[in-house]
């Protein structure tokens, strides 16, 4: 989820678990990858939270090297047997690059406490509830796709996954799959570098395909031309995840037509959560 925490020294073995990958799918060469993992039987979480994943950096042979720690997502649902985790490589990062040199049987820790407030419970039902999200983001939201609930809580889903080029986008035959299943899912992928194919989703439509940032998409109201469905405040619900500068302008956009993250006592319909 970040490569910006800095290394701590973890003594209390309760803290967290000792998992093995079980395998490994590589989406872009040497940037993007997803492990699955082993999964300690009492862990928990609800889709959208995330973990924190632990490697020892230094030498194996040094049983007192401190722990590296970082956040991810989970990517798979609360009912799958194991975990999946979506990264992408950083290549000056401590962390990154060390997690995508691990082979199946490696071990990796997982905290065994779960964060973050990007969950299905921050919203009443509502009509609409937009996905919206950049690059690795994606995965707090794979995890929600995965799981049945979300298709009777709302009765459309409207995903948008930016990325600057179509060779970015991950796990778009699972959505194209589930549109094959007749689940109510709109799949919008929005490319900043190149032109968007209509040949990337059904609903990428051939006269809105030239590259554009989510922001000024919506800015612009094109977001909305290129889904065919309108950000209403009273019957749509969004979540924003992703780099947190494209978070803060999207948020302060949505702000201004009257959407707003939930406080005691009263339901939002916007939840926001960075992922850099």
């Amino acid at each position: 989820m970040t490569e910006a925490s800095g290394p701590e020294l973890m003594t209390d073995e309760l803290r967290y678990t000792r998992q093995k990958i079980v395998s490994r799918a590589t989406w872009l060469d040497d940037k993007l990858f997803s492990l699955r993992v082993t999964r300690d039987q009492t862990f928990s979480f609800l889709p959208g939270q995330f973990a924190r994943l632990g490697l020892a950096l230094a030498s194996t042979d040094d049983a007192a090297a401190p722990l590296e720690w970082r956040a991810y997502s989970m990517v798979s649902s609360p009912n799958e047997p194991e975990l999946e985790f979506l990264s992408v490589v950083v290549p000056d990062g401590k962390f990154s690059p060390a997690m995508a040199r691990l082979s199946i049987g490696d071990e990796i820790l997982i905290d065994k406490t779960v964060y973050g407030f990007l969950t299905l419970d921050r919203f009443t039902d509502g009509d609409d509830l937009w996905l919206i999200c950049t690059g690795t983001g994606l995965s707090a939201y794979i995890a929600m796709l995965r799981d049945p609930r979300i298709w009777t809580q709302f009765k459309r889903v409207i995903l948008v996954h930016g990325v600057r080029q179509a060779n970015e986008l991950t796990y778009r035959q699972e959505m194209l799959d589930l549109i094959d299943d007749d689940k109510p899912l709109v799949y919008l992928p929005i490319t900043s570098k190149e032109a968007s194919s209509p040949g990337l989703s059904p609903h990428v439509h051939t006269d809105l395909v030239q590259p554009g940032r989510m922001t000024s998409l919506l800015s612009s109201g094109e977001l909305e031309q290129r889904v065919r469905i309108e950000l209403n405040p009273s019957a749509s619900r969004v979540m924003l995840c992703g780099n947190p500068a494209m978070v803060t302008e999207m948020r302060t956009l949505l702000s201004a037509r009257g959407f707003a993250a939930g406080r005691r006592g009263v339901a939002g319909n916007l939840a926001v959560e960075n992922y850099w």
